[in-house]
């Protein structure tokens, strides 16, 4: 399927139906996805696929994902929730995963964004300037 020009400004003014401040609302996505879907063809699978890449890409650059060796407990999830909305807008959430691979600490991801403060990046670290010695 090919993707046009028109498909994506549909896509773009679907996207601005759906954005509340810059920020998109859940309840009016799935509005608006539903009544697309009640099209049946091409273009509206078209305007579909270009409005989930700009879905994509706005969860990517907004989203922060916290990765650390072991589960974080619940208040240590709630201080760094606070520190982030207190120095940052957090408008597609934020996400806790586990990685034993880091051995410790924590990595912040936000888009390209990434604060590594790991054990195994440390490591990484010492051992390039081990190397070139």
């Amino acid at each position: 399927m090919r993707i046009t020009r028109q498909h994506r400004r549909n896509a773009r003014q679907l996207w601005q139906s759906v954005s509340v401040n810059g920020i998109p609302d859940a309840n009016r996505i799935r509005e608006a996805v539903s009544s697309i879907r009640q099209y049946e063809g091409r273009e509206a699978e078209a305007v579909l696929r270009c409005f989930l890449q700009r879905l994509e890409v706005y969860i990517r650059a907004n989203r922060i994902s916290v990765v650390s060796a072991d589960p974080l407990s619940t208040p240590q999830q709630e201080q760094l929730i606070g520190r982030f909305c207190e120095t940052e807008s957090v408008k597609a959430g934020i996400n806790f995963s586990v990685d034993r691979a880091v051995i410790g600490g924590v990595r912040v991801e936000k888009g390209y964004q990434v604060m590594d403060m790991t054990i195994a990046r440390q490591l990484e670290i010492l051992q390039e300037k081990l190397l070139k010695k």
